[in-house]
């Protein structure tokens, strides 16, 4: 899983991009992020999981044309790090530059400003959390760093993530903490307040329904065996000679789940040789030319790829059609409490911006 984002649930760092020569701000979020969506990022909103952009950073020819001092700005006397504004610029800059849109040294000013804007706001709220008696602990903090670990294959592929961000181990952490501080403290004050009528959800399904037309999809597993060219026609046949003693197995009714299991040496073993729902463009022809043919249940004869051998079991099917409401029903809702929270939170962030004492130096 490569493109995990490392602040999986709570990643709501700015994105920049250019809009008739000005700096716009746009927000890359997981689907249930509850984080400062800008307003217009809702007409288009789409239950999909976004893009995430990996930028590698550290380069001489990465360097930035604004410089930062070393504290950008004092909220109630904490001081907001010019180096943690850097690295988000970098990415931006870096995204824009292979698109052949490099920012010039105004679009960079005002993409540091916002961001140094949006760094005060994170920390009010995580000053409000501990004023207001919010207590995160190691343990919660290493149990947070865990589950985003688990989105890696292994803890390397996280460490190399890492330093595409041009971040440490420990800088990373500090940003988790303060994640968690604000996700409490959001819980606390704004959650809590936020209702969302049934007719309301209703609404936006009927005014949103081309949203909710899926394409048919077909879940299905399947088993690898790999083979080594270099054995030439006689490693081959070893490979297909066992493959053939498995698909004896699983057309004699044997669990699928289990031959892919113990026999598979694909990445999906592990789940069985689940591959979940997809669409015919989703996956790699040489399964769903396939797997669109065949029935539920059904399992498909060895075929070849470029990875090795493979056999193929259909386990279910979705026709297309537009998803009743009952089916969209709780994610719209929680679509719409997310909208609320937003706002709210941006709020809430005005109002703390007024009882603070705020300095900026940049």
């Amino acid at each position: 899983n490569t493109c995990t984002p490392l602040r999986y649930n709570l990643n709501y760092r700015n994105f920049y991009y250019v809009t008739d020569g000005e700096i716009a701000l746009k927000l890359i979020v997981p689907q249930n992020s509850k984080y400062l969506y800008p307003e217009k990022d809702y007409e288009n909103f789409e239950f999909t999981s976004p893009v995430n952009v990996w930028a590698h950073t550290g380069h001489k020819h990465d360097e930035l044309k604004v410089k930062l001092p070393k504290v950008v700005a004092q909220v109630n006397g904490i001081d907001v790090s010019g180096d943690a504004i850097s690295r988000e610029l970098k990415k931006a800059a870096i995204q824009y530059k292979k698109r052949g849109m490099p920012l010039n040294a105004d679009q960079e000013k005002s993409a540091a400003k916002k961001l140094i804007d949006d760094e005060v706001g994170r920390t009010l709220l995580v000053v409000k959390a501990k004023d207001s008696g919010i207590n995160i602990t190691k343990d919660m903090l290493e149990k947070r760093l865990k589950e985003v670990q688990a989105k890696f294959r292994s803890d390397a592929v996280f460490a190399h993530k890492l330093a595409d961000q041009g971040m440490s181990l420990g800088q990373y952490k500090a940003e988790l903490e303060t994640d968690l501080y604000m996700d409490q403290i959001i819980k606390k004050e704004i959650e809590p307040k936020i209702k969302i009528p049934e007719n309301n959800i209703r609404d936006y399904y009927e005014k949103n329904k081309n949203k909710f037309e899926n394409q048919e999809t077909v879940r299905a597993s399947i088993i690898l065996l790999k083979f080594n060219p270099s054995q030439g026609k006689a490693g081959e046949q070893e490979v297909l000679k066992k493959f053939e003693s498995i698909l004896n197995q699983a057309k004699s009714g044997t669990e699928f789940s289990a031959l892919a299991m113990k026999f598979s040496q694909d990445s999906l073993a592990s789940k069985g040789g689940d591959l979940g729902f997809f669409t015919k463009k989703q996956m790699l022809p040489a399964f769903s030319s396939r797997a669109f043919k065949m029935k539920v249940g059904e399992v498909s004869d060895i075929f070849r790829t470029g990875h090795g051998f493979h056999v193929l079991k259909v386990t279910d099917r979705k026709p297309a059609g537009t998803s009743p409401f009952q089916a969209e029903k709780e994610k719209i809702k929680n679509f719409l409490i997310q909208k609320k929270v937003s706002q709210a939170t941006r709020d809430y962030i005005e109002t703390l911006k007024k009882q603070a004492k705020i300095k900026i130096y940049f």
